[in-house]
């Protein structure tokens, strides 16, 4: 596998991954608000709350001009990302300053009954996550190691919700870090839904990813693929994927379009897919 992602997110805030991930934590999200019994919501990698599309790393990597400054540039009267651009306030004829973190649009989206808690590694990114975001809902913010977070708060009183886990994969390790952790969590709590995001490096890499899932004998698992370079450009990240367990309805048909809309204006013409399948069936065979 290539050398490790750089650790520090501001270098990939508001790249095409960034949107593809947020668009299934959007919708995800305002499934869960189709009840109105409370839900919990929590964010293992959680970031800080915002980040500065003006800042040096934001403008060295180009990513964000790439990523949600040409969507916004291009695509804001796309039907189907509306709700999209309004969690990020996105404006007609106006560059964005800055793009919100998930733990943001998480916090954005909850009502005075729901919960969230954010865990994050770094205190540096913890600690802004604090003094930036705003909720109606109770929101609450540890630093510390997700996976950990994930035995210690699970599963919630609320019985409701979703988890993300969205780890900067610097480790070559990490997908099976992950993939045991999640286990352990669904094990727990397998009614919650659950978002994993995974780099898409390689074409041979990327089915590996995908039959490690499998191979966790898991129903009701989504993936959600989208690539804006062909799989084996050998340009580092060539496409962002989103595994969705316990998908809410709607959820296939929906990043169908949204991925196809975003993959439309920012991928080279002729470069890159769109894939959206159940990875594992609604019930598994005995």
């Amino acid at each position: 596998m290539p050398a490790a992602m750089n650790y520090r997110h501001l270098y990939h805030a508001g790249n095409f991954a960034d949107i593809a991930k947020h668009l299934g934590l959007l919708y995800c999200l305002d499934a869960l608000k189709r009840k109105d019994s409370p839900f919990f919501a929590m964010d293992t990698h959680a970031g800080r709350g915002f980040y500065d599309m003006q800042a040096a790393e934001v403008q060295k990597s180009g990513e964000a001009e790439r990523g949600i400054q040409r969507l916004i540039e291009k695509g804001l009267g796309i039907a189907v990302l509306a709700e999209y651009f309004g969690a990020i306030r996105g404006r007609r004829g106006k560059r964005l300053a800055r793009y919100p973190g998930s733990p943001a649009l998480i916090a954005d989206s909850l009502r005075p009954q729901d919960r969230a808690l954010f865990v994050e590694l770094m205190p540096a990114e913890a600690r802004a996550a604090e003094r930036e975001i705003e909720s109606s809902g109770r929101v609450r913010t540890e630093i510390g190691d997700g996976y950990a977070a994930l035995k210690a708060f699970l599963p919630p009183d609320e019985r409701r919700g979703l988890v993300l886990i969205d780890p900067p994969y610097e480790s070559l390790d990490e997908l099976k870090t992950m993939l045991r952790a999640f286990a352990e969590a669904y094990r727990r709590w397998p009614s919650g839904c659950y978002l994993m995001w995974y780099p898409i490096r390689s074409a041979t890499q990327r089915e590996m990813v995908h039959t490690r899932f499998e191979a966790l004998r898991i129903p009701k698992m989504l993936f959600a693929d989208l690539a804006i370079h062909p799989d084996d450009a050998g340009i580092g990240l060539a496409g962002s994927g989103l595994m969705i367990v316990n998908p809410p309805y709607g959820a296939d048909e929906y990043l169908r379009k949204a991925y196809a809309a975003v993959h439309d204006v920012i991928a080279a013409p002729g470069s890159g897919y769109v894939e959206v399948a159940r990875l594992t069936p609604e019930r598994m065979a005995q």
